[in-house]
């Protein structure tokens, strides 16, 4: 575990220096979307009290399981989704909790390298001001689950006895106004799979094992 920890801190020292340059000198449309982040991320961690230990562990086994080894980016799947890419014509994200997490309270959606690496940056500073599972928390209370529904208070507002794995499953297959089977058939699959992968991983894996 340790030799994990420092592989990916190592592969991860060009977006930690970038993001120490950025913020000593102050960059303001960055430093203007990090205070927001953070003011978001301590605003919720005041006022929500709905979401357990046990969601937040499900939705990083489903979105980012090595999200506490690492400090924002994780670098080896950045390499994954490189390799993927070049050489099996495989398209596959690598953003992170964190990543996701700015990319929602920023609603910077443009497909360029630059939003990329500004979003990592800004990924890297608020880990560094937060903790993993309050950026968890704070996605979850804001991330888009489907057509008209932001947030796990709306989405439990109309879905009143959905499970921790049908939560984390929408994060991936958010359903739209009009379900159609092929959304549901994944987002279905997906679910049954991270609960499977749960009772596997609650007793031996990292996942679980907060700093």
């Amino acid at each position: 575990m340790a030799a994990k920890r420092f592989l990916i801190f190592l592969l991860s020292s060009p977006y930690l220096l970038m993001a120490m340059v950025v913020f000593k000198f102050k960059v303001k449309s960055i430093i203007d979307d990090y205070n927001k982040c953070i003011e978001y991320i301590k605003h919720n961690s005041k006022s929500e009290r709905t979401i357990s230990l046990s969601l937040v562990d499900t939705l990083r086994l489903a979105e980012d399981h090595r999200q506490l080894l690492h400090m924002g980016v994780d670098p080896i799947a950045i390499l994954r989704t490189i390799y993927l890419r070049l050489f099996k014509n495989i398209h596959q994200g690598a953003s992170t909790i964190d990543q996701q997490f700015v990319r929602t309270i920023t609603k910077r959606y443009e497909k360029t390298v630059r939003r990329k690496i500004r979003e990592q940056i800004l990924a890297i500073l608020i880990r560094k001001a937060s903790t993993a599972d309050d950026i968890c928390k704070a996605y979850i209370s804001c991330c888009y689950f489907g057509y008209g529904t932001y947030g796990i208070t709306k989405l439990i507002k109309t879905h009143a006895n959905i499970s921790e794995f049908d939560i984390a499953a929408r994060v991936k297959y958010p359903f739209r106004k009009n379900v159609d089977e092929l959304t549901e058939g994944k987002f279905n699959r997906r679910a049954l799979y991270l609960s499977s992968l749960y009772k596997i991983n609650s007793d031996r894996s990292s996942i679980f094992l907060r700093k």
